[in-house]
């Protein structure tokens, strides 16, 4: 489906000139540097000449990736000399905005008599709508979780993107992920009932383990599956016995389980910032930790309380600035769960030069005012670059890490379904999640509530195919509080494994619990009612259309989507015509 993003808030903005004549936009942004460089040059500006800024403002999840909004401040001020203002209505911003660009995807999975996975086959095609913005990352973004996080010893696969009349594609929560456990987590399923094993064991024994691969050939970056699913077996049998004995000729009640996680982060990569003592011995970081609600802040105040605890400092001594192209340097998009992970990092190496200054030779540590008095700088750059450290996913042969972190989400959802309406309600839903160690638990539970509910709402009931209907937030189908899980049955549980590379061990979390909770759910309505949902979203015609076929017999089979073109031909004219030749090397030691 092509989910719009639901935030509360409408798209909105400013742009004047400041005190200094430079052309001052001000709105919603995940990336404000990317932003500015998107923007400078359409508007006959230098670098320098543009200046963003980050308003006081509502979730994104991902749609403010887009330079559209500011595109237009900017030339509308130039335009008219005057400071401007354009704040939409919920219709024009539903209009105006991008969404999560569905995926079409054909695919084959093998597994051998004792219920190993031998091969996965896929065939996936994008329709980005009107816009190339993005197209290509989300491109390789699909490509990395069909078989995610299993060992699969054999893969092939081709991933498409065709530009169309529809709603453009931007970056939303879990980039590229969704869409593809849509497919993957339902094969796994399917396959399973083949192989004549219960779901839950049949992930069991094709988890990776430690010298196992991920889809992309390299090694996973840890390996906590197995016991991840050991601490979850018991609260899924005790799902399975309850819908069993909770299932009515009204009501059918079922189970479902799915593995998801996400990439952390992107190749190449790379985030700065500064911290600076200040007279009265607090100190201020400046960032653009673009903060629209998800926790910059609080994560800001995490980082650097924890870089600078040597100096004893209290929560209130520690101040934020930024967000701000004049003031603050580029610390890259709040996206891709990379802030926490790449600003963390930022912050312990301007925190380490910091202290550094201040200490003295016996230990304890200079004031303010004896670091001016003796010529030493107050204020220290921290900055990560992963140029070159991790691998990018190769277009041809689909090898690399293509980010710098990974985490791990092992969904569990319970679901009631009635017979006579096809109506799914959510009992519970359930995560096991390994992102490091917490840095901020109320700033991660946040997180895993929030991409919970929003993959509630993808599985059942969110959709932009209707520019009339879905151009209201109700209308688009935004999860209402009668829709979520009461607290007690809304499950965050933590499985703690330590990120070398990572701040304090731990990285990037929020895109995870968004990436397949949605596939449990959908799972769960299977072994409710024996319906497979083939596209989104699971409404109550689509259930009930699928009670009433198994009721007259029909088989449940879909149809094979036309993709233009056969995978294996299409596979041959890329290495006989495209695929650089080393790459058409490694490629013949895979057939």
């Amino acid at each position: 489906t092509r989910q719009p993003h639901l935030a509360l808030e409408p798209d909105a903005g400013q742009a004047y000139f400041d005190e200094d004549g430079i052309l001052t936009i001000q709105y919603k942004s995940q990336t404000l540097y990317d932003n500015m460089a998107s923007i400078y040059e359409a508007l006959g500006k230098k670098p320098g000449e543009v200046r963003i800024i980050l308003g006081n403002v509502g979730s994104s999840f991902g749609f403010s990736m887009s330079p559209q909004m500011p595109a237009l401040l900017g030339a509308c001020a130039l335009i008219t000399g005057h400071p401007v203002s354009l704040v939409l209505d919920f219709r024009s911003h539903q209009l105006f905005t991008g969404k999560r660009a569905p995926l079409w995807v054909n695919t084959r999975y093998a597994c051998d008599e004792t219920g190993h996975l031998t091969g996965i086959e896929f065939h996936a095609g994008i329709d980005h709508g009107a816009y190339t913005e993005m197209s290509s990352a989300l491109t390789s973004k699909v490509s990395r979780f069909f078989g995610y996080p299993y060992n699969v010893p054999s893969e092939r696969g081709l991933v498409q993107c065709a530009f169309s009349n529809h709603n453009f594609g931007i970056a939303y929560r879990a980039f590229g992920s969704p869409q593809v456990y849509t497919a993957s987590e339902q094969m796994i399923d399917m396959l399973a009932e083949k192989a004549g094993m219960d779901p839950f064991e049949f992930r069991y024994i094709n988890v990776a383990r430690p010298g196992d691969t991920c889809p992309n050939e390299v090694p996973y970056r840890e390996y906590p599956m197995e016991e991840m699913m050991d601490e979850m077996r018991g609260l899924y049998e005790e799902c399975k016995e309850r819908a069993r004995k909770e299932s009515t000729p009204e009501i059918a009640c079922g189970v479902g389980v799915a593995w998801g996680g996400y990439h952390v982060g992107r190749c190449p990569d790379r985030c700065e910032l500064e911290l600076e003592l200040n007279p009265d011995g607090s100190v201020t970081s400046y960032n653009c930790w673009q903060e629209m609600g998800q926790g910059g802040d609080i994560g800001t105040l995490t980082h650097v309380y924890t870089a600078l605890r040597p100096l004893g400092l209290r929560l209130d001594q520690i101040h934020i600035k930024g967000n701000d192209t004049k003031l603050a340097l580029n610390s890259g998009p709040s996206s891709a769960s990379r802030s926490h992970h790449m600003l963390g990092l930022c912050t312990k190496d301007a925190a380490d030069k910091l202290i550094g200054a201040m200490r003295r030779e016996d230990g304890t540590f200079r004031t303010y005012d004896e670091m001016v008095s003796e010529g030493i700088p107050t204020r220290y750059k921290g900055s990560v670059d992963l140029t070159g450290v991790w691998a990018d996913i190769d277009p041809d042969t689909g090898h690399g890490y293509g980010a710098s972190a990974q985490n791990y989400m092992l969904f569990i959802a319970e679901v009631a379904v009635e017979r006579a309406t096809g109506k799914t309600t959510v009992r519970s839903l359930h995560v096991n999640a390994d992102i490091g160690p917490i840095g901020n638990r109320g700033a991660v539970l946040g997180q895993a509530y929030s991409g919970m509910s929003h993959s509630i709402g993808y599985a059942l009931q969110e959709d932009f195919s209707d520019y009339k209907k879905h151009t209201t937030i109700g209308g688009a189908g935004i999860p209402l509080a009668n829709t979520i899980p009461d607290a007690e049955n809304f499950d965050v549980r933590f499985h703690i494994t330590n990120r070398e590379n990572g701040p304090y061990g731990s990285t990037g979390c929020s895109e995870g619990f968004q990436t397949s909770g949605h596939v449990a759910i959908l799972n769960a309505i299977y072994n409710a009612t024996g319906v497979r949902i083939y596209d989104l979203p699971a409404t109550p015609e689509k259930v009930k259309a699928g009670l009433d076929a198994i009721a007259k017999g029909e088989a449940m089979k879909h149809g094979k989507w036309d993709m233009g073109c056969d995978l294996y031909e299409r596979l041959g004219y890329l290495r006989a015509n495209i695929i650089k030749p080393e790459n058409a090397e490694i490629l013949k030691n895979y057939e």
